[in-house]
This record gives C-alpha cells, sequence and structure tokens, in this order.
C-alpha cells in the first residue's frame, strides 16, 4: 500500500509542482519584473479565485498541511475527497500568480488525501482506523519527500508534525517507504536537481557552532514573533469581513505594495510566491544588510496576509526563507565568512521554532544542502530556536501529547474526575457566535449544545469546518454540530470513557444524569484525566 500511495503521490506532486512553480510563477515573476504594477490585478485574480474555490468546498482550510494535522488528531475530521482539485487549483492559482505561500501545504495534503482514498477502497479488506491515520501520514511524508526531493525530511516531518512534543511512531515504516517511493517518482519526472546549492564546509570549529547558538536564540525570537503576527492577521481579516472577496481585496492591497516595492527597490519580486531566488540571493556574498532585513520584513508581512485571507499554500518553505534571510543577515553583519552556515542555520532555526519540527528542520537542511558540515550546527540552534519559542506554533491543530499509565485510574469512575462546571453552547446560537463566544474565549476542544430539552450534541472545530466562513452568521449551532453524543454516566468506569475519548477521537466525554439521558452533569476532558493521574502518583 504505501508504495503505490508514494507512487500516486508523487505523479500528483510533479504536475503540481509544473503547473504552479515552472509554468504559471516562472512566467508571471518575469511578467512582474517587467511591470510591476501588473503585480495589482493579477494577484486580486489570484486571491479571489482561491477565495471562490475555497467557499465552494467543504472546510475552507487554506493550509494542506493544517488540514491533515487535524484529521490525524481528530477521526472525526475527514477529507473530503471532492473538494480535493477545488484546493489544488487554488493552490496552484494562489502560488503561481504570485501569494506568498510554499507548495508543500498542497503537497503534504494530496498525499494525506491519496492515503484516505486508499483506505476506503480497501474498506472491505476492513482496515481499521488506525490504519487511515496511518495512510494519512505516510501519504503526507510523500508529499513532503517527492517536492522537497528529501525523502528522509518527509519522514520525520511527518512524523514530528501532529504534535508538538513528540512523534507518531506508528507511521514510521509506511512514512519511509511511500516518502522514497514518491521521491523516485518525481525525480524519474522531474530530475535529480536540488532545491538549493550550498557550497561544501571543509571543517567545523567551535567557533562555528558557538555563532549557531547564537543565532539560533535570535531566531527563534524572530519566528515566537512571526507566529504572533501571522495569528494576529488572520484574526483581524476575518473580524473585518466574512466575505471573501473583501478578504482578497484587503490582502491584495497588501502584496501589491510589497510586490512593487520590492522590484523597484531590488528588481525582483522577492517576497511573492515561492521566494526560493530569496535563498539564492541570501548566498550571495555581499549582499547588504539592509536590503536583506527588509526583505525579511516583507516576506514575513506577505505571508501572514496571503494565507490570513483567501490564499492556499503552505507554510513550511516562507519560514524556511525567512530563516535564511535572517541567517544572511547575521552573518553580512557579524560573520561574512560563515555566510553559507549561517544561512543553513537560519532556515533550520526558523522552522524548528516555528513548526515544532526540530528533526525535520535539520533533515532538510542536510538532505538540501548537501553537506554533512551542516549538520551539527543547524542541530545545536534548531534545538535553542524551538526551546524559546516554547509551545507557540504556526499551526493550530499541532496537540501536545501525554501518555498516562492507566494502570493508575482503572479503578476510579467518571464522577471522581469530571469537572461539573460545564460551559454549554446554546443550540439557537449562530456559528459565529459560538466562535467568537466559546471557542476563542475557552478555547475547549469541545463543547455540549444544549436545547430547551437538554443535551442535544456536541460542537468543535471539526464540525465547524464543515461549515464556509461566508454562512457563520445565518447557521445555527444546532444545524452544524454533531448529533453524535456517547454519554457516560457518573458511576461509569473512567478507563470506559478514556477507551470511548481514544476510539472516536473525541476531545471531552459528556456524562450525563442516569435517570435523565439528556441532563447534563459533567464532562470529563483530557486534563481531568491526566490530573488524576497526577494525584494518584502523588498519592502513591
Amino acid at each position: 500500500m504505501s508504495t503505490g500511495l508514494g507512487l500516486l503521490t508523487g505523479i500528483v506532486v510533479a504536475l503540481f509542482n509544473y503547473l504552479a512553480n515552472r509554468t504559471l510563477w516562472n512566467y508571471f515573476s518575469n511578467l512582474y519584473v517587467q511591470g510591476p504594477l501588473l503585480i495589482v490585478p493579477f494577484v486580486l485574480i489570484g486571491l479571489l479565485a482561491s477565495g471562490f474555490l475555497l467557499s465552494k468546498s467543504s472546510t475552507p482550510i487554506g493550509s494542506g498541511s493544517e488540514e491533515i494535522i487535524a484529521a490525524y488528531n481528530d477521526r472525526e475530521t475527514k477529507l473530503d475527497e471532492r473538494s480535493f482539485p477545488l484546493k489544488m487549483l487554488a493552490a496552484i492559482i494562489t502560488i503561481g500568480l504570485g501569494g506568498s505561500a510554499g507548495q508543500e501545504g498542497p503537497s503534504v495534503y494530496a498525499g494525506g488525501i491519496v492515503g484516505a482514498w486508499i483506505w476506503r477502497k480497501l474498506g472491505p479488506l476492513r482496515l481499521t482506523r488506525d490504519d487511515r491515520q496511518t495512510l494519512i501520514l505516510a501519504g503526507a511524508a510523500a508529499g513532503i519527500g517527492a517536492i522537497f526531493k528529501a525523502p528522509l525530511t518527509g519522514t520525520i516531518f511527518a512524523l514530528e508534525v501532529p504534535y508538538k512534543d513528540d512523534l507518531a511512531h506508528d507511521a514510521l515504516v509506511p512514512s519511509l517507504v511511500a516518502s522514497a517511493t514518491s521521491y523516485v517518482t518525481l525525480i524519474a519526472i522531474d530530475g535529480p536537481q536540488p532545491l538549493f546549492k550550498f557550497p561544501a564546509i571543509l571543517s567545523l570549529s567551535l567557533t562555528d557552532i558557538a555563532i549557531s547558538s547564537l543565532l539560533g536564540l535570535l531566531v527563534g525570537i524572530a519566528a515566537l514573533g512571526f507566529i504572533i503576527v501571522s495569528k494576529a492577521v488572520a484574526k483581524t481579516i476575518s473580524r473585518a469581513s466574512s466575505r471573501f472577496y473583501l478578504k482578497a481585496l484587503i490582502a491584495t492591497c497588501v502584496l501589491s505594495a510589497i510586490g512593487i516595492l520590492s522590484v523597484w527597490l531590488f528588481h525582483r519580486p522577492y517576497p511573492l510566491g515561492i521566494s526560493y531566488d530569496l535563498v539564492s540571493l541570501s548566498l550571495t556574498p555581499h549582499t547588504l544588510a539592509r536590503t536583506l532585513l527588509a526583505l525579511f520584513a516583507m516576506k514575513l508581512i506577505a505571508t501572514s496576509f496571503t494565507l490570513g485571507s483567501t490564499g492556499v499554500g503552505g507554510i513550511f518553505i516562507p519560514q524556511i526563507v525567512m530563516g535564511a534571510s535572517l541567517g544572511a543577515l547575521f552573518a553580512e553583519a557579524f560573520f561574512p565568512s560563515s555566510l553559507s552556515l549561517l544561512v543553513a542555520v537560519g532556515m533550520a532555526s526558523f522552522l524548528a521554532a516555528g513548526y515544532k519540527t526540530p528533526l525535520a528542520a535539520v533533515a532538510f537542511v542536510a538532505e538540501t544542502a548537501g553537506g554533512p558540515g551542516y549538520l551539527i550546527p543547524s542541530l545545536v540552534a534548531a534545538a535553542i530556536a524551538y526551546s524559546i519559542s516554547g509551545e507557540a506554533s504556526v499551526s493550530d491543530n499541532q496537540k501536545l501529547r501525554n501518555e498516562l499509565d492507566v494502570k493508575q485510574i482503572v479503578h476510579l469512575t467518571a464522577n471522581d474526575v469530571m469537572t461539573t462546571h460545564v460551559i454549554s453552547v446554546p443550540a439557537e446560537l449562530s456559528v459565529l457566535d459560538f466562535m467568537e463566544e466559546y471557542l476563542y474565549v475557552y478555547q475547549y476542544k469541545s463543547f455540549p449544545v444544549v436545547d430547551k430539552d437538554g443535551l442535544l450534541g456536541r460542537i468543535s472545530l471539526a464540525q465547524v469546518r464543515t461549515v464556509p466562513r461566508e454562512k457563520w452568521f445565518e447557521t445555527k449551532v444546532a444545524d452544524a454540530c454533531s448529533k453524535d453524543i456517547y454519554p457516560q454516566y457518573p458511576d461509569s468506569k473512567l478507563q470506559d470513557a478514556l477507551d470511548l475519548m481514544h476510539s472516536k477521537g473525541l476531545g471531552i466525554i459528556t456524562i450525563v444524569d442516569r435517570s435523565k439521558p439528556r441532563r447534563v452533569v459533567g464532562i470529563v476532558s483530557e486534563s481531568d484525566i491526566i490530573r488524576a493521574l497526577e494525584e494518584e502518583r502523588l498519592g502513591g
């Protein structure tokens, strides 16, 4: 299965790369150099078209990686294969016409969709839900392995990205096979040329490691700033309007100004599109520090407005590009002789801090830089940057993975740990009001939904994603919520609640009165179980 998954994903990614990068962006990036003012209409067309296509899909998520992470961590999140061509077309248009985004997001999405499709087609073989999750991650690995021509990076990224603090160990072997197969497929079509050309490092000193550590510290702070800015931009645009065309217009104004300014000052639209040429510029000796600083800021803002509005694409490569700019800036200001090393270290550090994937970040540098001399400094700097940024991440769907020793809580009931102060959502509330008054405020994974008769269902971000953003105002929570409640009772064993959480992918279990099944008396969440475990340990 993994071999077939890698083969199909490699073909899809090769086609996507040809259309988005080699055809559209190659043409429009040169066109913008000749006529900078052409950026305005074509970027607007790209974002409008992307927003329209997203509005027609079942889940209006612009980052393909986010959808795959959500589908892996929440078994209720379905990958709608009918939306696949719409989202891939939206990504081609976004990137091809100048939106600041990476190709890896759509590539990861493509691999995850192929994995989910294979699982569905092999249903008669009685594959389990765990098999589905594994195939989704293996598809993500295949997508990364193909688009970056980096099979090890693909494997490690897929295992790291679902969690902020752990790996999805069960998907290791399928991810390895799928990523290697997709890589071979891609290079058979597109050739083995690496993404970037780094000079070889012949020697490495303790000084190199020391300055790399300092850069990792600075980049970790910068990555944290990017996370804050990107989330603030997305929230501001979302609150400004629910209409995709107004969001596209807002983003176009910003992107056009950045693109035109870049062409006038630096003769290329560096912050727009994929920005691989910005990495090449960073590797060019004697590039002015103020140029690198300006382009870093432009790329940060352009990416935030592209993905915070209606653009579709990845956030992996924008972070790599920003890290390269900071690494070159640091080198030009203090250590010009270590330019290529510090560019590589900047790339690894920014990605490790921003996406919580330190191992994948180092593997990416090792595979794309093509030399072992970059490995140790990048590893040290990535670890520092990762620590500096804390639990902050560009992803809204990554989780902290807490392992439980369930033997210590097997004797407990739901009544022993449940929270009796329950935040319930009225069924007549609009989805928009639910997002603003409940989800944003309390940030729980799931909420019970109640009407005049009591418990009606439950609602989480997974259910909200099934409603187009422009319909949030008019859609009632009663119509969006899931009616699959899976209630437990106060005297139910806590082990049963934990098993139900795992098998159904639930964030909370609703506890109801056994004599009045629609009367909510409490909830049990993962944090409640973890707290009970800690109390048992302390008590022991």
